[in-house]
């Protein structure tokens, strides 16, 4: 039996990261300002971490 792999692909990486760009982009357009500014700062460090995430990986080939 073959089970999936849990560490997640290159590919799985930039889609995660395209999806984390967009809500970073949404939540910049939120009017109210202490939201905005939470949300903003939560998917500006889920950003980050991707990119951190697929630099590594690439390094790794």
């Amino acid at each position: 039996m073959n089970t999936p792999s849990l560490v997640p692909t290159l590919d799985d990486l930039r889609s995660e990261l395209s999806r984390a760009e967009r809500d970073l982009v949404c939540a910049d357009m939120i009017d109210d300002f202490k939201r905005r500014q939470a949300e903003m700062g939560t998917a500006q460090r889920r950003v980050d971490d991707l990119k951190a995430q697929i630099a590594r990986l690439e390094e790794s080939f």
